[in-house]
């Protein structure tokens, strides 16, 4: 199901349709023009370009889409117990309902579910244009005088956001029959953080928190060309320069980390790690 050559209904939506990467960890810092930060095989948290660049940018105001109905309340095919769980272990501690996640494994293992199906529910987009970002870089450069500017490290600028607020799952036993994965897991977790849990039917539980969370970005790499003097994005088609934009089509988004993991996993890093 994470693997870049699935067949996921849902999966292939985000990768064809939106072109974005995944998060294995949802969260709130990511918006559109953050930047992140690769050194090595590690992925930094996520930053501002503003941070990166010089002289500063102005960037407009992103588009913003309520919610995409291909996404919104499309199951994913079911996925093993161990996958299923880790995935929403994360999404509940980014919604800050840690407490429910010891029940829930085990309302699983009293319900002897096999595979765990999972559907985020009103995804919503806020993005920039790729001509609007790259006409906000135009005549800059990567700043040296921050540190993590440094040979072999590589730069890549959020264009578009997805988020969701709630994720669905749904048991399956052996035979990919429905089960019931407890009615006491129905209960609001935390009111003051807004953690909700409801229960839609005997096999689907939802987890909601007070905020959208991102779940996935759509990305440029930006290169700094010596000999040119000038930045470029980077894709999978060759660099842009950012002089005369308007005049070339728009880039297309690239993809961060592996040919077969669909999963991003930025950490925190320390300058001089």
């Amino acid at each position: 199901m994470c693997r870049r050559d699935t067949n996921d209904v849902l999966i292939r939506r985000f990768l064809d349709r939106y072109q974005v990467n995944l998060l294995s960890m949802p969260g709130r810092r990511v918006q559109c023009g953050s930047v992140y930060i690769k050194e090595g095989g590690r992925l930094a948290a996520p930053g501002s370009l503003n941070d990166i660049v010089e002289p500063k940018i102005t960037l407009e105001k992103p588009f913003v889409e309520d919610q995409l109905p291909d996404l919104s309340g499309t199951w994913s095919d079911a996925v093993s117990v161990n996958v299923g769980l880790g995935l929403m272990e994360n999404f509940l501690t980014a919604i800050g309902a840690v407490g429910v996640i010891d029940e829930l494994r085990a309302s699983v293992r009293r319900s002897n579910t096999r595979n765990i199906a999972f559907r985020f529910e009103h995804v919503s987009r806020e993005s920039l244009s790729a001509t609007g970002l790259g006409a906000a870089l135009a005549g800059r450069r990567l700043s040296r005088s921050n540190p993590w500017i440094r040979e072999g490290n590589q730069y890549y600028a959020v264009a578009a956001v997805l988020r969701s607020r709630s994720l669905s799952i749904q048991g399956r036993d052996e035979q990919d029959s429905a089960v019931d994965l407890g009615a006491g897991l129905a209960t609001v977790v935390d009111t003051e953080v807004g953690v909700e849990v409801q229960r839609k039917s005997e096999s689907e539980l939802v987890f909601s928190g007070r905020d959208a969370l991102a779940i996935g970005v759509e990305l440029y790499e930006l290169r700094w060309h010596e000999d040119e003097q000038e930045l470029a994005f980077h894709t999978v088609k060759g660099t842009l320069p950012l002089r005369g934009i308007e005049e070339r089509e728009p880039p297309d988004p690239v993809f961060i980390g592996d040919e077969e993991n669909v999963l991003i996993a930025p950490e925190e890093l320390a300058p001089g790690e």
